[in-house]
């Protein structure tokens, strides 16, 4: 039997996390390919031509990248865990699917997460390094945050509604009386496709 400890930090844990992540947009997203390989490249050039010569090093910024986004996309897990939870007690929620996907992933909240924060103080002081003793090499870094910034767009629509599916499946054995409102996750199902442009029915 698992650990407490153990089933946490697989769930938890920044690159076992990415790589299923990774391993899922591989699959259902066209793009990711290309987004990926440009990234792996940009982080083998930096690794190469920076290596340790900042403060922090490169290898600390990718890591607090890696830690700040794997914290960001299970805080909107969640979030998508608990709308479904919402909607159960109080089916006039369902409206907030109709809403802006920032405030659906209620995104103001997450600078006030630990763990986002002393990631982003990392990166904060990489770039900060960067500016002031190696601007002509900051170009260096335009494929990692454009691939982070991808992660953002597609990474946390898709980590909210596999939230709001997992509780579609787990709230039955959690609360009682809990049905699922399939019209709700059909609607919510077809948004998102056309808005990302992907086959969703890949994450079943």
């Amino acid at each position: 039997m698992k650990t407490i400890t153990d089933i946490y930090k697989q769930i938890t844990n920044p690159k076992s996390f990415m790589q299923q992540l990774c391993e899922t947009l591989r699959i259902i997203d066209p793009e990711f390919i290309q987004e990926e390989t440009k990234f792996m490249a940009a982080k083998a050039k930096l690794e190469q031509v920076l290596g340790s010569s900042t403060k922090p090093s490169v290898s600390e910024y990718l890591s607090a990248e890696e830690a700040c986004f794997v914290a960001e996309a299970i805080y909107i897990g969640w979030q998508g865990f608990q709308l479904n939870i919402d909607i159960f007690n109080n089916p006039l929620n369902a409206l907030l699917l109709k809403g802006d996907y920032e405030d659906l992933h209620r995104e103001r909240r997450l600078s006030t997460l630990p763990e986002v924060n002393c990631a982003n103080k990392v990166v904060e002081d990489f770039y900060a390094y960067m500016r002031e003793n190696m601007r002509e090499k900051m170009n260096l870094t335009e494929d990692i945050t454009s691939f982070y910034s991808y992660l953002q767009t597609t990474g946390y629509k898709l980590v909210h509604y596999a939230g709001f599916r997992i509780a579609d499946h787990l709230l039955y054995y959690l609360i009682p009386g809990y049905t699922q409102d399939s019209v709700n996750t059909m609607n919510y199902s077809r948004q998102l496709r056309d808005y990302l442009n992907i086959n969703l029915d890949m994450l079943e």
